[in-house]
């Protein structure tokens, strides 16, 4: 059935002689008379109700997972349905808004999931412009909870929205920029850049490594102007906030014992 369209469903229904119906009256759900209940509780206890008569599990899904089922089968995905995550819970947990969530399923898509929407290190890292190595494989690994080499949509959401919704998120990138930023003139040049997240891929040879600060520099500069000026910089990480820990050699330099964001980096690294 979830196959069907529903103008198609709609033509069945009223081409059939006989169409029945069945309708049960549940009992009558009040809010709670011994103490102020809020909305959300509430609607809960509702939905537990209707779930417990329908003999269903109930779940989180809301209408944030419709445009996010929508944005997946417009890309012509096999199965759409397996980008569903539940984004009723997702914006509890993280206050994630469904727009933002949908940003980061564009970003999965461009990785070229396959058939069962899971995807591999190598187009993981295609997208996120890295080079195999020990770093990035640790990135991968922290969204690959299960260690099978794939990860699905809900995976790299929730990693994602973990790292970027932390408290001190905004100041960890900040902090990034301002350690990059070597001669104060408020941009980054390929130079700097190269100087800030060199010690983090330093397992990379010489060719590789130049490539790799090429490819990481023109990811972060996101007008085209030859610079990353603090808005580009910040605006990437917005969009890819595991490469936060690309800078994790530059902030632990820091004379604090453990300046803000470093704990962001440590989870990823670990």
């Amino acid at each position: 059935m979830g196959h069907i369209s529903l103008g198609r469903l709609m033509f069945r229904m009223f081409t059939q002689f006989h169409n029945f119906m069945e309708v049960e009256y549940l009992p009558v759900i009040s809010p709670s008379e011994y103490k102020k209940e809020s909305a959300v509780h509430f609607a809960e206890r509702t939905g537990h109700a209707i779930a417990t008569a329908l003999n269903v599990v109930q779940t989180s899904h809301s209408y944030g997972d419709l445009m996010l089922l929508t944005r997946a089968a417009q890309s012509k995905q096999e199965n759409p349905s397996s980008y569903l995550v539940e984004m009723a819970t997702m914006e509890s947990s993280f206050h994630l808004s469904t727009l933002e969530a949908v940003d980061f399923l564009d970003t999965f898509l461009s990785m070229n999931p396959d058939p069962s929407g899971c995807v591999k290190i190598h187009d993981f890292l295609r997208v996120l412009r890295l080079k195999p190595c020990h770093l990035s494989e640790k990135i991968f690994g922290f969204i690959d909870v299960d260690k099978s080499g794939k990860v699905t949509f809900k995976q790299f959401l929730v990693g994602s929205a973990h790292v970027m919704k932390q408290p001190l998120f905004r100041r960890a990138c900040e902090l990034a920029f301002a350690e990059c930023d070597t001669d104060g003139d408020s941009y980054i040049s390929e130079q700097e850049l190269g100087d800030s997240i060199g010690p983090a891929i330093s397992d990379l040879n010489k060719d590789e490594w130049q490539l790799q600060i090429r490819e990481v520099f023109n990811l972060f500069d996101t007008d085209k102007d030859g610079r990353i000026s603090k808005d580009d910089f910040c605006t990437c990480l917005r969009r890819n906030p595991l490469l936060i820990a690309l800078f994790s050699p530059s902030l632990h330099h820091k004379a604090s014992p453990k300046p803000p964001g470093i704990w962001i980096q440590d989870q990823i690294l670990s």
